[in-house]
């Protein structure tokens, strides 16, 4: 059965006898309504394209693989990363240190090469921590409790409201020593600022599983990516370790 077939059943279910027979239409108009309000802003969609042309991008989330990657598939997400991980694909997830692990593998890096952007504490920072990523950088989110923001655990090296502070992160220099090949050294620079805020299983494979390419044919407009999802950044030969 296939995910859209599934959901029709729930909406029928809901709507009860009376009103089954409007299940599909009603689906349909919730399926739109959904990913219409899921669009990245064109600052967001200008910021992925900047960094792709300077930085490897990877995407993980968290969930089913066949609802995730009907988001990323809807939203045309493909065209922004070099590779993308479903935790539904594989038998961790997030915080687990093997999916971080295993989106490195496929971009050709080491952990401490990377940097990653995350909203979630326990799973994304967390996670970046556990698998020894070189930066960690924290999103919060506009619910988040005012003792969790003041202090956060795990402590990620950087705290910034809005993705579009990434830029400004990268452009300015943080040495990292395990970069340079001198030991497991966290950066201990930590920065907070002001600004509007953004946000990313069913099924294991039976094979060793892998991480999906995405095809280099998309050229399409984008939209938009998932909350619960975090962006692992490979920093460039030059610039390994800076923050």
């Amino acid at each position: 059965m296939s995910i859209d077939d599934w959901r029709i059943l729930l909406w029928a279910k809901a709507l009860g006898e009376e009103y089954e027979e409007f299940a599909e239409e009603i689906y349909g108009k919730w399926k739109k309504l959904r990913y219409r309000n899921m669009i990245m802003s064109e600052e967001t969609v200008s910021l992925l394209r900047t960094l792709r042309k300077q930085y490897q991008l990877g995407l993980v989330t968290n969930g089913p693989s066949n609802s995730q990657w009907e988001k990323i598939k809807e939203l045309e997400l493909e065209q922004y990363f070099d590779c993308i991980a479903v935790s539904g694909d594989f038998t961790y997830e997030k915080p687990d240190p093997k999916i971080f692990q295993t989106i490195c593998a496929s971009l050709g890096v080491q952990p401490f090469e990377c940097l990653i952007v995350g909203d979630k504490l326990d799973t994304d920072i967390a996670g970046g921590c556990a698998a020894d990523l070189g930066i960690t950088v924290w999103i919060p989110l506009d619910d988040v409790e005012a003792e969790v923001l003041s202090h956060p655990n795990p402590q990620p090296d950087f705290i910034i409201k809005d993705i579009s502070e990434l830029l400004r992160l990268l452009g300015r220099p943080k040495k990292n020593e395990r970069a340079r090949g001198k030991g497991p050294v966290k950066p201990k620079v930590r920065t907070s600022s002001s600004g509007s805020n953004s946000g990313s299983g069913t099924g294991t494979n039976t094979s060793p599983p892998q991480v999906q390419l995405p095809s280099t044919s998309s050229t399409s407009q984008s939209t938009t990516t998932v909350s619960a999802s975090s962006t692992c950044t490979k920093l460039p030969a030059t610039e390994q370790g800076d923050s």
